[in-house]
């Protein structure tokens, strides 16, 4: 794979990453005022989908693949899993981005930041919730919360942007 095919698609990935962040600031966090139960799952599923979706774009920019089936085989094989992007990216390119670790505790990543640590719900768990049949209870600073993890991905992507475009 040559680097112009890379920067495309890590292209692809940052805008990606941008619009779907920005689809959740002005379409759900700007006409809620507070966390609404009927909608939240959904940001739930969003916000990790973003999030994976930022770690595999530091891996794509990153690193170097033989051809782009190659590039889908390693990142199918990382899969939903933020702790095994976080492996294969590495622990020095994820301090370059300003991620200090990723850890996975009680059904949710936790990433912590140069600016701070946000909370992902595990992308498989949050879509099959209904089979243990867990609740999840509101806690009122779940849009705040949205907000700090927006700002501290935007921070990443636009960190991010300046190697693929």
């Amino acid at each position: 794979m040559n680097e112009d095919e890379k920067k495309q698609i890590g292209q692809r990935l940052t805008t990606r990453v941008a619009t779907g962040l920005s689809f959740i600031e002005f379409n759900y966090l700007n006409n809620h005022t507070t966390p609404d139960a009927a909608w939240i799952r959904n940001i739930y599923i969003l916000l990790s989908f973003y999030t994976e979706l930022l770690l595999k774009a530091i891996f794509v920019a990153k690193n170097d693949f033989a051809d782009v089936s190659d590039l889908d085989n390693q990142l199918r094989k990382i899969g939903h899993d933020f702790v095994s992007a976080g492996k294969q990216i590495g622990t020095d390119e994820l301090k370059n981005f300003g991620i200090k670790n990723i850890r996975f505790v009680n059904h949710e990543y936790i990433v912590k930041t140069n600016d701070g640590e946000f909370y992902v719900k595990d992308f498989n768990d949050i879509r099959y919730d209904f089979i243990d049949g867990r609740v999840r209870t509101l806690n009122g600073d779940e849009h705040e919360k949205f907000k700090k993890q927006i700002e501290i991905m935007l921070g990443i992507n636009t960190k991010l942007k300046t190697l693929v475009w």
